[in-house]
């Protein structure tokens, strides 16, 4: 029987591996949507079917998302001895400290064999040539895909703003307390969560004193939060880093009073793009990639300070923001920035670091992307299809049945049982299936952008 991926096809073919439905769904979306009008076929799989998606759709190139974990370093060279070609655009891009951009370029990783690698920024292109010196990898600067989105006509597939005049300012306050939690668990749980990177990145060291200082910082914020409300003056979105517990946020609002809940939402789940596109004014705490977007955007910031623990203040990024570190100084603040705006020699310096960390931000950068693509795949020689072996071919056949069904390919029928008798043990792989992209979300993804017209 000859299945669907080995009729003679006239367009090549890319598989680009999703890890997260809300944070790189739209990104893939699009960069999918730029080579389909380029004549390129593009397959969006969830990031756990990787070694699947060879037999189910005998592709030409393959994008992750990384390949610096040893069993992915293996399966890239078994990839180019097959004919394959592999890529690699990251899902974070920018890396300030010097140590911590050059482990992430992999000095410390070797042996993936990489023929794509497409960076946000030209610090990270030449951090990944000085690293990887091989003479196969052609390394291209794209800007940050996930960007494009602040600008149209792709703007509107994720916002539509309100006919209606607000009453007050909307205020966007996101929060990034990752490292908090690590303060209540066993001391084994951050440990083993640093243990690869503490006596690589000399930032990382003191990591237990950057947990402490998140921790103190993710119970400071509710001053903020209160004088914001206790004004009066103004609506506030919160929006707690999609890896942060909401559990505490919910706890402070179910104490606010009935006025001031009136004024204040919890957003956790959707994109951020949306809600940073229709406020009027973000708050962030210290350095945290909302700012940036938020300058992109053209929206005031406010920059909350805390501790200015080395890991989570950076003087790169916060040299160029409106802080504060206290709160009795937030509304002021707040006012300020609503009614006159910020200063123009700030918006010139927001800009120019804008170029060096995002490099072009015009709303291109996935069309820049999918040109390199296009550019790779054109003229590469047919794949060896005869190095597929029996498992290549049982999981491809899982992955197209799991397709046919609607899921993705790592669902497990028992994981509700599972979780039940053993909540701990399966907390991650339920996380993995709960972010993991179904062909019904990348379909409506898909839809959404096709509907778009420029």
């Amino acid at each position: 029987m000859t299945l669907p991926s080995e009729k003679l096809r006239d367009r090549p073919r890319v598989v680009m591996l999703v890890d997260s439905k809300i944070r790189d769904l739209p990104v893939a979306a699009l960069i999918a949507h730029h080579l389909d009008a380029l004549g390129i076929e593009c397959i969006l799989e969830p990031i756990e079917a990787y070694r699947a998606v060879l037999a189910a759709h005998r592709p030409d190139l393959i994008i992750f998302n990384h390949l610096t974990a040893s069993h992915l370093a293996e399966y890239s060279r078994r990839l180019a001895r097959m004919g394959v070609l592999t890529a690699v655009l990251l899902n974070e891009g920018i890396l300030y400290d010097e140590e911590e951009l050059r482990y992430n370029a992999g000095h410390f990783h070797t042996g993936a064999h990489i023929d794509w690698y497409f960076c946000w920024n030209d610090p990270h292109r030449k951090a990944l040539r000085a690293s990887r010196p091989d003479a196969h990898t052609r390394i291209e600067v794209v800007g940050v895909p996930r960007f494009d989105f602040y600008f149209k006509p792709w703007s509107r597939t994720v916002y539509q703003p309100a006919p209606e005049r607000r009453r007050r300012p909307q205020i966007l306050v996101c929060t990034n307390f990752l490292l908090a939690k690590y303060a209540e668990l066993p001391s084994e749980h951050a440990d083993k969560l640093f243990a690869q990177w503490k006596d690589r990145i000399p930032l990382y060291r003191d990591y237990w004193g950057a947990i402490k200082a998140q921790f103190a910082a993710s119970r400071r914020i509710f001053e903020y939060l209160d004088v914001l409300l206790s004004s009066g003056e103004f609506n506030v979105t919160l929006r707690p880093h999609p890896r942060e517990s909401t559990l505490r946020y919910a706890e402070w609002i179910s104490r606010l009073n009935s006025a001031e809940r009136e004024r204040i939402k919890l957003d956790a789940a959707g994109a951020i793009t949306p809600l940073i596109l229709d406020c009027d004014l973000e708050i962030s705490c210290e350095t945290c990639t909302t700012a940036l977007e938020s300058w992109i955007a053209g929206k005031p910031t406010v920059e909350l300070i805390f501790e200015k623990h080395p890991m989570l203040y950076l003087l790169e990024h916060g040299r160029h923001a409106t802080s504060c570190d206290a709160p009795s100084q937030l509304v002021p603040l707040v006012r300020q920035l609503l009614g006159q705006g910020e200063p123009a020699e700030l918006k010139a310096a927001r800009r120019r670091h804008l170029a060096k960390w995002c490099h072009i931000t015009d709303g291109n950068s996935c069309l820049r992307m999918a040109q390199f693509v296009v550019e790779a795949v054109r003229s590469k020689p047919p794949a060896d299809w005869s190095q597929l072996n029996a498992s290549d071919r049982r999981r491809g056949l899982k992955l197209r049945l799991l397709r046919g069904l609607g899921l993705p390919y790592h669902f497990d029928p028992l994981m509700p049982l599972k979780r039940r008798l053993n909540p701990g043990r399966y907390a991650i792989k339920l996380n993995d299936l709960r972010k993991a992209v179904t062909p019904a979300d990348v379909q409506e993804a898909r839809n959404q952008l096709n509907a778009v017209r420029s």
